[in-house]
């Protein structure tokens, strides 16, 4: 299968939704609706999928697009920033993803305005920033309240839609080179995240929120304790302060702590404490896909290969569901980043890069037949998909990179470039592989 050709074909689809604004382009985030800007849902995320496009290709028409999608991406953000909008500190639905965005934008455009976008996100992020405790935090409205029905404030402390997150975005603007103080402003955001972890006989659990409004304990990547470990883990690398370190390997106790085995290798739950169905998510988000993330990083740091052999059992786990072909409860009609398909292979081909063991491609392989295979050939190719489990019959056509076709079609470039071992994939923030 020719996945640069499949990937084409997934633009064909998203270009058909490109709506022309006064500072240049955005896309509908369905067809038929309205534009919107995050990194999740909107044209930041999709920007980069046409960034990877241009990589790959050379295609003119690639680069011009993403650019004329920076501007109107750099317009908003502008105007949000002068106007001192809110917008969540949430890695990939708020200030972050513009930031992580404008920056590639300028690495790959050289345009310094993108830079100074980048900045300006940056600057508002911190700007709505709280001191709390031993450093700084977010206090924000209660995430998911359309689906919990419960409302108010917290402060929010995981990498989703929390501090670790947003801690995150700082070490890479250190390394990156730009923005105010952002290395300790990435300290101050560690320190207060060492206030609030809940030591347990297992380790260290950090969950969503301060105060809990609604029972959720997850154990994984995005909502728990291994999304805040990473990054503890990730500011080690630059200030080798032993303490993040230490934090970062008892998250990595509490989540090893809570394997359940299957028919091979292991999985952890999706929410271990109020699940008692043990639903097993595979995707970035509460899966293998996200969590192996931090065992990756500690085994490099660490030189200790444990942290490795569990991320290979957790995929022995992944793979012992019957996934792809087989959507089990924690696979269902989801083939996006975040929570299905395109995650778990991009997953895959890290492995791969950084393996060589064949058995990876060829999962990633099987996870592209299956996507291509079910997808929607009206339009190009898109994909009619749940983006919450819990609305299994809740199907739409997205445009976006976490959940719809740009993160999609960013693996299937992925995967058409590692085949002639010249891949193409920007590696995010949450991310510690190195092509």
């Amino acid at each position: 299968m020719n996945y640069l050709a499949q990937a084409a074909r997934v633009e064909s689809f998203i270009h058909s939704n490109q709506v022309d604004t006064q500072t240049g382009i955005c896309w509908n985030r369905i067809p038929d609706s309205k534009p919107t800007h995050t990194f999740y849902h909107g044209s930041a995320g999709i920007i980069a999928f046409y960034l990877e496009l241009f990589m790959a290709t050379q295609e003119e028409t690639y680069r011009h697009t993403a650019m004329a999608a920076g501007d109107d991406l750099l317009a908003y953000v502008q105007k949000q920033a002068e106007a001192e909008k809110f917008i969540t500190c949430g890695f990939f639905s708020g200030w972050p993803g513009y930031v992580f965005t404008l920056n590639e934008l300028y690495k790959l455009g050289g345009d310094k305005k993108y830079l100074v976008g980048a900045e300006l996100a940056l600057a508002r992020l911190t700007a709505q920033a709280s001191e709390l405790g031993s450093g700084i935090g977010w206090v924000e409205a209660i995430p998911f309240s359309d689906i919990t029905g419960i409302k108010g404030e917290r402060e929010l402390i995981d990498f989703s839609v929390g501090a670790a997150g947003a801690g995150l975005i700082y070490t890479y603007a250190h390394r990156n080179g730009f923005g105010a103080d952002p290395l300790e402003h990435a300290i101050q955001t560690a320190d207060r995240l060492l206030d609030v972890g809940e030591k347990t006989p297992d380790g260290t659990l950090w969950l969503m929120m301060v105060d809990m409004a609604f029972a959720f304990t997850a154990p994984n990547f995005a909502h728990g304790s291994a999304g805040v470990g990473y990054f503890f883990a990730d500011l080690f690398r630059d200030t080798r302060d032993q303490r993040y370190l230490d934090a970062a390997i008892s998250a990595a106790n509490y989540v090893m702590a809570k394997t359940f085995e299957q028919d091979q290798g292991f999985l952890v739950c999706h929410n271990e404490e109020e699940d008692p169905a043990r639903t097993f998510y595979l995707g970035v988000c509460h899966g293998p896909a996200g969590t192996g993330r931090l065992m990756f990083l500690l085994s490099e740091l660490t030189g200790d290969k444990k942290y490795f052999t569990w991320l290979e059992k957790n995929f022995l786990g992944l793979e012992s569901t019957g996934a792809p072909e087989v959507r089990s409860r924690g696979l269902w009609q989801n083939h996006g980043q975040c929570c299905g398909d395109a995650g778990i292979g991009d997953y895959a081909l890290y492995l791969f890069n950084e393996t060589k063991n064949p058995h990876y491609l060829e999962f990633a392989q099987r996870v592209a037949a299956h996507m291509v295979d079910v997808a929607d050939r009206s339009m190009g190719l898109s994909w009619n998909q749940a983006e919450h489990r819990g609305q299994p019959d809740f199907l739409e056509k997205q445009t976006g990179y976490m959940q719809g076709a740009a993160g999609i079609g960013s693996f299937l470039v992925h995967l058409g470039t590692t085949l002639v071992e010249k891949p193409v994939k920007l590696v995010m923030p949450d991310t510690p592989f190195v092509l």
